[in-house]
């Protein structure tokens, strides 16, 4: 028989193999582990706060890039407009340098002092 059958038989406690403070020193090891592997996870770089960040900072990204699309339409339609027609450019000459034809007539009306702009912008509107 053995020494453990023996000891139970003679009314002794048989030892145990394993230590119970390693038991604790283990238990101990584990937590720590596992909080270190948490701090990673939610603060470390590369945690979901630095994930929250990054697609904040993507969908940001994404408006503009949707502005400057838009943007970028409306100016190849612009060009577009120009490549093609004469009335385009003519209409673009007389709004940004004020051109005028040689058989055209350019009258300008100046608001009297003391009249607001809006006034006199619906008189130019009215006389058209």
């Amino acid at each position: 028989m053995t020494l453990r059958a023996d000891l139970l038989r003679a009314g002794q406690r048989a030892r145990s193999r394993y230590n119970p403070s390693m038991y604790r020193i283990a238990v101990i090891a584990l937590v720590v582990v596992f909080v270190g592997l948490q701090y990673r996870l939610w603060v470390a770089d590369g945690g979901w706060s630095e994930v929250h960040r990054l697609s904040q900072e993507r969908a940001e990204l994404e408006e503009h890039n949707a502005q400057a699309s838009n943007r970028n339409a409306a100016l190849q339609a612009e060009i577009d407009d120009l490549k093609s027609g004469e009335q385009a450019t003519e209409g673009r000459a007389r709004s940004d340098i004020g051109m005028i034809r040689k058989d055209e007539s350019f009258f300008l009306t100046v608001a009297p002092p003391g009249r607001d702009q809006t006034s006199a912008e619906k008189d130019r509107q009215a006389a058209r």
